[in-house]
């Protein structure tokens, strides 16, 4: 697929910087209108990227599905088959740790993709009228496409395993924007320091793995203190996993609990109003450090 026949002329829009006189609600709409503008070449590009990500391998993108599901089955194993955890009431302990596991993949793929998305197309950054605030958004594509197939797969596993499907599962969707959401806007601001300072890649890798276990997705938290518990929910992906497993696994209505839900989306719309000013502001300086 050539570079050229990926930059449409539409892309052009995207350069565009409304005057200072401009209202604040037009000039908000012009932080987020070259993800609009561009959609079909954000589309382009992850399947440009997935492809490219494995280029020369015998299975080629097959391997994005091939590692998550390895993954997913060495837990599965060692939680039956090793240690053989299980809970006295509610669904089984894989079932559990699946519902978890997944938007955890699509997240963390999103902001390691996220955070390196402007160093890896580099080139593009000399192209005056490219829209460099989508190369973020990019990621996050390419991630919900391997999630949409892992998914797919959780939910035959589910069904398999006795699960009756809900209309509760129609939940999911909403999660899953607030996942994208929320890596756009963590991505935005990522990806912009990470051209400065390239320790920030290096950081956000590490915590990652912090982050992964201090999120409910091998562990319950049913037992939990009080206080704990309150600490937990400050974390946005405490919403997202314990969504999922709501939806696909107990039949939850939304709104049983608010408050998180009220925090979450809150916290989502200050990261990604954030994360665009911060990567608006700080990209005519990026050719300087490449």
């Amino acid at each position: 697929m050539g570079e050229g026949r990926l930059i449409p002329k539409s892309a052009l829009i995207a350069g565009f910087v409304p005057p200072a006189g401009r209202s604040f609600l037009r000039r908000l709409v012009w932080l987020f209108l070259p993800i609009y503008t561009n959609r079909r070449l954000i589309w382009q590009l992850a399947l440009h990227e997935l492809r490219a990500r494995y280029a020369g391998t015998s299975v080629g993108v097959l391997w994005a599905f091939v590692h998550p599901f390895i993954m997913i089955a060495a837990f599965w194993f060692v939680s039956t088959r090793g240690l053989r955890v299980s809970f006295e009431q509610g669904p089984p302990y894989f079932l559990f740790l699946f519902c978890g596991f997944v938007p955890w993949m699509a997240f963390s793929d999103a902001i390691t993709g996220g955070t390196s998305a402007v160093l890896n197309h580099k080139y593009l950054v000399s192209k005056i009228a490219f829209p460099l605030e989508i190369l973020p958004v990019v990621s996050a594509v390419a991630s919900v496409i391997v999630h949409f197939v892992l998914l797919a797969i959780l939910i035959v596993i589910l069904l398999v395993s006795g699960v009756t499907p809900t209309v509760h599962f129609l939940q999911v969707p909403l999660f899953l924007a607030g996942l994208v959401a929320f890596s756009i806007g963590l991505s935005w601001t990522l990806g912009a320091l990470n051209v400065f300072q390239r320790d920030v890649g290096q950081t956000v890798n590490a915590f990652l793995t912090v982050w992964f276990w201090m999120t409910p997705i091998l562990w319950p938290t049913t037992g939990t203190s009080p206080w704990t518990l309150r600490i937990l929910k400050l974390n946005p992906m405490y919403y997202v996993v314990e969504g999922y497993r709501d939806a696909l696994l107990h039949a939850r209505p939304l709104g049983v609990a608010w408050r998180v839900d009220l925090y979450f989306w809150l916290l989502t719309a200050l990261v990604v109003l954030s994360g665009a000013i911060v990567f608006r502001r700080l990209k005519p300086h990026f050719a300087e450090f490449l």
